[in-house]
């Protein structure tokens, strides 16, 4: 029930996506505010990544000529147990790096950026072991991942603060996600 919830979500996310990039596609060509202007964020919030936990996420955005490319990492460790989690001493714990491309659009201080990709996800979960009481292993596993971000944002000048709304649809454990950011702009250098 829970994966179905989260698959609505994401197809609402790639839609938008999907309406952002066809819009700029249809209009006429007129220069785009982020333009050749790249960001870092570092972020802190939650997600539903085992039941609830904690992220911690680090990011950095450049804007090309009609695209921009993220990289990010991120952090997830569980902060509250589910209802049905028979593992207390050990928290679950997932870290991604993954590679985004997007669109954006700005006006004035403040802007928007989407952005969908590919990424890793090395997760690190406690499991029993066939159902033997007082038995748990502590495992290790590594997927990959289609990680998206819509990023609603405020800057004066170089600092800023956004709103990022994330997600990562991956065979372990997808999750969604919303993280107050401080951003950071600059100019790309011109060669």
């Amino acid at each position: 029930m829970r994966c179905l919830s989260f698959c609505k979500c994401y197809i609402v996310v790639c839609m938008i996506i999907a309406l952002v990039l066809n819009l700029n596609a249809r209009a006429q060509y007129t220069a785009n505010a982020l333009h050749k202007k790249k960001w870092t964020n570092y972020g802190v919030g939650l997600t539903t990544s085992d039941y609830l936990s904690y992220h911690l996420l680090a990011s950095r955005t450049v804007f090309g000529e009609t695209v921009s490319s993220t990289t990010r990492f991120s952090y997830n460790q569980e902060l509250i147990e589910g209802p049905n989690d028979s593992i207390f001493f050990r928290k679950n714990r997932n870290v991604e790096l993954g590679v985004l491309w997007g669109n954006g659009w700005a006006h004035k201080n403040v802007y928007m950026h989407i952005a969908a990709g590919m990424g890793v996800n090395v997760r690190m979960y406690g499991d029993s072991a066939q159902q033997v009481l007082n038995q748990f292993n502590y495992k290790v596993g590594m997927t990959i991942g289609v990680p998206a971000q819509l990023e609603l944002g405020w800057n004066k000048k170089e600092h800023g603060f956004c709103l990022l709304v994330t997600g990562n649809w991956n065979f372990r454990e997808p999750y969604l996600g919303a993280l107050i950011c401080y951003s950071r702009r600059f100019k790309l250098k011109e060669k």
